[in-house]
């Protein structure tokens, strides 16, 4: 036999004589088993339990496994006169594992003089449950980031979470966002995930979470996630570094004083599928930022205290992009004043309803752009205002509206004048053209 036990240790030793360097896990399963087969060793409680060895068709076999029980394995000691002195032992052919007194896991290896154990573990036919299968599942809901998530995954839940967790995992959720926060690298394209587990479907988030990591990504469940705070003090969200995406939350200020839902001072933020409720100021704050983007989101209700526009691009705003939101009921829809604030494009938005203008350029704002199927309308002092330099507001697809060409025609009563050749039926011939051709 190959092997010498050591039954009175604890962990009990299974050591593999010299000169051997290398054994298999069946050979060493089948010498242990020859060892407590012995009639002196019977009353020594087992030491290997063996698992696998089924057969999977076709010749094939699942992977043996040996879990030892209080014991380890070592190779008999040398005495160094080796070249070199150190000797590679090897255990192949199978996973070796060990187990304590009490059940717990410890290493199967028992060191010795002058070797070195490589234990050469399969993996064959096991079934890998990773963290990363909840990263999976969160990660679908945001394919349409324009930000790559290359970093670590943080859960966030507001309702059950712990600040003692690590946040790598759903189950493992911080309780706040500042925590969530402390564990995220500034560059490293990290992705905290808002979970909502509320029994009611919903959950009240009163902490204003303050975005300080460049490369963040703050993802919430939708409109099921409500950013709603008590106190004034801040904001609802503040977003003070670059490259920033927020998406997936509903968004209220507290119901008194002068705040802003979300304040942007910084560069590539990305605002997408976001429902701004109502603020007390400005729905959105945008200031010393270059390409922000704002999409697929909704502003109403916001100037609450009097004063707030949907979206406020102000001081140092370039290269935003506007797009397919609905901006309704707030003082202004969109309002660009400030200084150095050029080349901004608002596009495809639904603006309406706004106490003032649908949309507001003020003096010296330069080249914004209102393009691409945007409809402003029924806004109560106009739909648009411009006093900035090199603006161009496009005509909406099909010509000027029903209402314009109408109002265009001259102010005649023409219900009496019905006679052809007279001047009542050639004016009345004329807006009646003029309103079809802007219906086609």
């Amino acid at each position: 036999m190959a092997i010498r036990v050591y039954p009175y240790l604890s962990p009990r030793v299974i050591e593999v004589l010299a000169p051997q360097t290398e054994i298999t896990i069946q050979s060493l399963t089948d010498q242990i088993k020859d060892w407590e087969d012995e009639p002196s060793n019977l009353t020594y409680p087992v030491l290997v339990k063996t698992f696998g060895k089924q057969a999977l068709g076709g010749g094939i076999q699942v992977g043996i496994t040996a879990e030892l029980q209080n014991a380890k394995v070592s190779f008999q000691a040398r005495d160094g006169t080796d070249n070199p002195p150190e000797v590679i032992c090897v255990i192949s052919g199978g996973n070796l594992v060990a187990l304590d007194l009490a059940g717990a896991s410890m290493t199967p290896i028992y060191p010795t003089a002058y070797t070195q154990v490589v234990i050469s573990q399969s993996s064959s036919a096991t079934i890998a449950t990773p963290p990363s299968d909840d990263h999976l599942l969160y990660l679908i809901s945001s394919l349409l980031g324009r930000q790559k998530s290359v970093g670590s995954f943080i859960y966030w839940n507001p309702t059950s979470g712990l600040d003692t967790n690590d946040g790598t995992t759903a189950t493992l959720a911080v309780l706040t966002f500042a925590k969530a926060q402390t564990l995220t690298t500034a560059g490293a394209g990290d992705t905290i995930f808002c979970v909502s587990s509320h029994t009611s479907g919903s959950v009240t988030i009163t902490e204003k979470p303050n975005i300080t990591t460049a490369n963040l990504k703050l993802h919430g469940p939708g409109i099921n996630a409500k950013l709603i705070p008590t106190t004034t003090t801040t904001p609802t969200i503040t977003i003070a570094a670059n490259n920033v995406e927020v998406s997936g939350f509903y968004l209220e200020t507290a119901a008194t004083g002068t705040q802003n839902a979300i304040t942007v001072d910084g560069d590539n933020v990305l605002i997408r599928d976001c429902w701004i409720g109502a603020a007390r100021s400005h729905g959105i704050a945008v200031t010393s930022s270059a390409r922000f983007r704002l999409s697929t989101s909704v502003l109403e209700n916001c100037g609450g205290s009097g004063t707030g526009d949907g979206i406020n691009l102000g001081n140092s705003t370039s290269q935003a992009l506007i797009s397919k939101c609905i901006i309704s009921a707030n003082q202004n829809g969109i309002v660009l004043s400030g200084t150095t604030i050029s080349d901004n494009i608002i596009e495809s938005n639904l603006i309406y309803k706004n106490t003032a203008y649908g949309v507001d350029v003020a003096s010296g704002v330069l080249r914004t752009m209102v393009r691409g199927e945007n409809t402003i309308t029924n806004n109560t002092t106009a739909n648009t205002r411009d006093l900035g330099t090199d603006t161009y507001i496009e005509t909406p697809a099909g010509g000027a509206s029903a209402g314009d060409i109408a109002d265009a025609v001259w102010n005649e009563v023409i219900a009496d004048h019905l006679t052809s050749g007279t001047t009542g039926k050639t004016l009345k011939d004329a807006k009646t053209k003029a309103t079809l051709a802007s219906l086609k």
